[in-house]
């Protein structure tokens, strides 16, 4: 029995709330009569569900169903429909009394055709001759994908799953007996695991299914997700530094943590699918469908080793070989350089513009809390580097939060205060209570001019910055034509330590003129051209149940009137420039080719080339000679001298193009706020590529993230 008791409440002021929930009783595993008090327990704290309605039986049903074949390769259509007559309308009512004779049933259903598969997948193993010659695909869209309405549907589905492990498989191993073995081994552990799969799997994927349904961070956190999860927000991974999410049965990489293995290849970008994965020199393991946690685990190892992941992007194979490593925060911390800036068309005058780059608002919690006097944090960084370029006379200040994905609410707060003063920064409301006002009590200690760098990777706090910046007109927001748009606060109540955690929204953020940032995002005053706006889905309105846009009552705050009186001229100063600059048209072709790929975008192709089969291992890495060519000058030797300032700096703007732009308009903005006309400028030691394009993208950030260390 559960008795949802605090046992100790930490007033970490972070996005994430902890609590801890105990029981009296000890306990194994989750049972049913559990379910009935998680669901209560749900719906009164969460943010804005709390009826067990009509739509959220549906959509717990579909989530449920989802669970045990997200491929659509198990269940046929006449079993859905079957479940969803006779089940749908009394499950709901049997949860409430504490029974699952229903989830039992479904689960039933699913082992039955689950085992009738098994030979399906044993005659492609052993029987069928798998033909590389035709051109087909493997489709793993399954939002447009239906369940199969009959035994022949599921048999061509396997085909082609079975093919691509073949082929997978045949990049490692030269014999096809030795595939088949290895293929036959792996499904017959499959088979035994699903055998031996108890009621409490069943159980814990039902109350993870009815969470989703309320919104897509609320969860149930199983013992070791829960473990997962906390080494996550602790950024100490030993691993390849990035976030996962599962997408319908595909692995994505959500997001890249600066400073980590991944963002140093500059090979892996956000919304890339990871279709297989391979220790060192081994061969490739399938990842479709599997478990998020079973696919962690294959990706996490000892540091200094080997994992290579089978990419897909852009309907293109590829292949990124990574070197596992231990993430700490020193090596996203923030860092600084400054751009001296002349006019050509003047005899006379110059601008010194200052770069701020802030990967994340992060914060070492357990130095704070001990009382460490040098504890890492984002603030202090931030504010020791803006003290810095006041010592160098700055003339105004780019802070770039380009793949700020958030972090600490505390270093939000501090941070947008170092430009705004004194006054609210955001607000949190829960359902059903006042809005609580987060402010900042001190004094602005920069007072220049600053433009803030936004992609749809910023999120949270970097939305809650750039927010009340926007709000006290304080300064620009340059870049994607909007930011994420994640605007919600959830709470981790711990559960006994055998049955895990649940996560819960109960909070939104809100900006000081009462506008959310959930969904929406912060558009940009001045939206530049990038692919992330064209081609890829990344943004919260982009998860199924994301909850909506809202907004409350406007506080009084500071209206400082530096951006509507220069607006007009520099959005038409800036496209003036991107329309004529090679680069960006470069750009816009790029976005066009995109545009027509986007159907191939979940299509996995079951043919080899020629040159492929020949020599598979030269060929399925399909990186531009321009990535390999990037990559090697980060495998440096020991021995080789580090670059210089100059020159770090000059090569972290050589390929960026947003950011050359964005320098572009920060010395359009200081030079109408001083009564002056806008020129050309022309950036001191810098020498532009020529005839390259830099598709501007998330990877930008990414090619600059092997020098976020202190």
């Amino acid at each position: 029995m559960f008795l949802f008791l605090l046992k100790r409440n930490y007033s970490f002021t972070f996005f994430l709330c902890f609590y801890l929930l105990f029981q009296s009783v000890d306990a194994s595993a989750l049972v049913c009569t559990d379910i009935r008090k998680l669901v209560i327990y749900y719906l009164k704290t969460h943010y804005s569900k709390s009826e067990f309605d009509d739509k959220l039986n549906e959509q717990t049903l579909d989530n449920f169903l989802k669970v045990w074949d997200p491929a659509k390769n198990i269940f046929l259509q006449s079993d859905i429909d079957t479940i969803k007559a006779n089940l749908l309308p009394i499950y709901r009512d049997q949860i409430s009394k504490g029974q699952c004779s229903s989830l039992d049933e479904i689960y039933s259903v699913y082992s039955t055709r689950f085992e009738e598969v098994q030979k399906i997948i044993k005659k492609h193993i052993n029987e069928t001759k798998h033909d590389f010659t035709v051109d087909e695909y493997l489709d793993l869209d399954r939002k447009k994908m239906t369940y199969a309405k009959d035994f022949k549907e599921i048999n061509e589905r396997w085909r082609k799953r079975i093919k691509f492990q073949f082929m997978q498989l045949s990049e490692a191993i030269d014999s096809d007996d030795k595939i088949r073995e290895k293929l036959n081994k792996r499904y017959d552990l499959s088979l035994k695991r699903h055998k031996g799969q108890d009621v409490k799997e069943v159980y814990g994927s039902f109350v993870s299914s009815f969470a989703k349904s309320l919104d897509p961070h609320t969860d149930y956190l199983k013992p070791q997700t829960l473990e997962d999860f906390r080494i996550k927000t602790k950024l100490s991974l030993e691993g390849i530094g990035a976030i996962l999410r599962s997408e319908d049965g595909i692995t994505t990489i959500q997001s890249i943590i600066p400073g980590g293995a991944a963002s140093k290849t500059k090979e892996v970008y956000p919304d890339d699918q990871i279709v297989s994965v391979a220790q060192g020199k081994g061969e490739f393991i399938d990842i479709i469908d599997m478990d998020l946690r079973e696919v962690v685990n294959y990706i996490r190892g000892p540091r200094g080793t080997e994992v290579r992941l089978a990419i897909r992007r852009d309907g293109k194979s590829h292949i990124v070989s990574i070197i596992r490593e231990k993430i700490e925060l020193e090596d996203s911390a923030a860092k600084s350089f400054t751009y001296d800036i002349k006019f050509p068309l003047s005899k006379k005058g110059s601008l010194k513009i200052g770069v701020i780059d802030l990967p994340s608002f992060y914060m070492d919690f357990e130095g704070r809390q001990n009382k460490k006097q040098d504890f890492v944090s984002s603030s202090r960084d931030v504010e020791e580097l803006i003290n810095k370029l006041k010592v160098e006379k700055v003339d105004g200040i780019i802070v770039d939060l380009r793949s700020n994905g958030g972090g600490s609410l505390d270093e939000a707060i501090k941070i947008s205060g170092f430009f705004n003063g004194k006054g609210p920064v955001v607000q949190t409301k829960g359902n059903h209570t006042a809005p609580d006002i987060k402010s900042y009590n001190k004094l602005a200690i920069y007072k220049g001019p600053v433009v803030f760098m936004i992609d749809r990777q910023s999120a949270s706090a970097s939305e809650i910055v750039t927010g009340a910046i926007k709000d006290y007109k304080r300064g620009l927001v340059v870049g994607d034509s909007h930011s994420f748009g994640k605007g919600t606060v959830q709470n981790l109540i711990d559960l006994d330590m055998s049955l895990g955690a649940i996560k819960v929204t109960t909070h939104k953020f809100y900006r000081p003129d009462g506008s959310s940032t959930q969904r929406e995002g912060v558009s940009a005053h001045i939206p530049l051209p990038s692919v992330t706006d064209h081609y890829y889905e990344i943004g919260e309105k982009y998860y199924q149940n994301s909850l909506p846009w809202e907004s409350i009552s406007k506080i009084s705050h500071t209206n400082y009137n530096l951006v509507d009186p220069y607006l007009e001229k520099l959005q038409d100063a800036s496209k003036d420039r991107v329309a004529k600059n090679e680069d960006y048209q470069e750009l816009f072709k790029s976005i066009k080719e995109f545009e027509k790929k986007k159907s191939e975008r979940w299509k996995v192709s079951l043919k080899k080339e020629k040159d492929e089969k020949e020599n598979p291992k030269e060929t399925t890495n399909t990186l531009s000679e321009k990535s390999k060519d990037e990559n090697s000058k980060d495998k440096k030797s020991k021995d080789e001298k580090p670059k210089d300032k100059l020159e770090e700096k000059f090569e972290y703007l050589q390929n960026d193009i947003a950011l050359l732009e964005t320098i572009n308009i920060t010395a359009d903005y200081v030079k109408l706020i001083q009564g002056e006309t806008i020129l050309p400028i022309v950036i001191s030691g810098f020498k532009p590529k020529l005839n390259k394009a830099k598709v501007v993208r998330s990877e930008n950030k990414e090619t600059k993230a092997k020098q976020h260390k202190k």
